[in-house]
């Protein structure tokens, strides 16, 4: 296809032309979760052709997904697909052009220099802080810019990071305690306050893509009370992860963590060997209901606790729904895949 189908932004001043565009066709951005947040990222970057875009992400859709995440609709919740791929498969419908690779996987600091060692930007698509610290050393120590962005309620932060700037711990020096902050699941979120917050990261993430100077400060904005203001700091010359220590990539594993607006638990696989899931299938007949099974993942009731649902993932993770308990959590894993 031509450059046709870019002419209104080839006409923008500061897009640099068909120059401009080649850059975006040059380009590798990994977007870090396409929930809420990164499913429109995700869809603005790939409709403004950039050349390869990687879908990271840990989720199955739920139904209160559909209030906010623009990629998915009924026909995809029945599915029983993972997130990513069905982004990717979504995406391709948009742009032929632009290359689409789902990775269906848990962003840790096992693996996060895997995941985004070859990517040119990084955009936070994440609703926890905890990854967003593992992406901040991780791009720090690999010299790579990402956006931070993220909406609880009706309001909207985020900034752009870049090598040499303030990062994120010059903003924020330690992950928040637990139960310590608004999250989704306790106040909610306002769909419109998504498209805002993700329409300003896709163009803060474009303007680097581009070669343009990146915004200064945090901008924060409440979009029901139409509310905005930038605060402004500078690089914090204490700051941990600026000055070459990137404890979050030396960090164990949490065992488990609970999920933003659901009644689950989120378990991370024990080894790096994954699930032979035709296997897992076989063995889990007789023991309950599988509701669904597909290359990425299996989804079982057992019969003896038939108000949890264990969803199985290729790579060994697990998303046990119907608790918060973790211990519940992970004796039922260990019941049925036996680690």
């Amino acid at each position: 296809m031509t450059l046709e189908r870019y002419a209104c932004q080839l006409k923008l001043p500061i897009w640099g032309g068909a120059e401009g565009q080649a850059k975006l066709r040059e380009s590798t951005v990994a977007i870090v979760g396409v929930g809420a947040t990164g499913c429109a990222i995700a869809e603005t970057l790939v409709r403004a052709g950039v050349g390869k875009v990687r879908l990271i992400d840990r989720d199955v859709l739920e139904a209160s997904n559909l209030q906010r995440q623009i990629l998915y609709d009924e026909h995809d919740l029945a599915s029983g697909l993972p997130k990513a791929e069905l982004a990717r498969r979504r995406l391709e419908r948009v742009n032929t052009e632009v290359e689409l690779e789902a990775c269906v996987a848990d962003l840790h600091a096992g693996n996060v220099r895997a995941l985004l060692g070859d990517a040119d930007l990084v955009l936070d698509g994440t609703d926890n802080f905890g990854t967003r610290f593992v992406i901040n050393d991780a791009c720090a120590s690999l010299a790579k810019p990402w956006v931070y962005a993220g909406v609880v309620g009706t309001e909207v932060h985020g900034f752009p990071i870049v090598p040499g700037g303030p990062c994120f711990r010059c903003y924020l020096p330690e992950p928040p305690p637990p139960g310590t902050t608004e999250t989704c699941q306790s106040a909610g979120v306002l769909g419109p306050a998504v498209l805002v917050c993700s329409g300003l990261a896709a163009s803060e993430g474009l303007k680097l893509l581009l070669g343009g100077a990146p915004a200064q400060g945090l901008f924060m904005i409440d979009v029901w009370g139409r509310d905005a203001r930038r605060v402004k700091f500078a690089k914090d010359p204490d700051c941990v992860t600026c000055g070459g220590s990137y404890e979050f990539l030396e960090a164990p594993r949490e065992a488990s963590a609970e999920l933003c607006g659901q009644d689950a638990v989120a378990l991370r696989s024990p080894s790096e060997l994954g699930l032979d899931l035709e296997r897992l299938a076989t063995v889990l007949e007789g023991h309950g209901k599988l509701e669904t099974q597909n290359a990425f993942l299996l989804r079982f009731v057992p019969s003896d606790r038939p108000e949890l649902r264990l969803t199985l993932f290729k790579d060994g993770r697990a998303l046990v729904k119907g608790t918060q308990d973790p211990g519940l959590a992970r004796g039922l894993y260990a019941k049925f895949v036996g680690v």
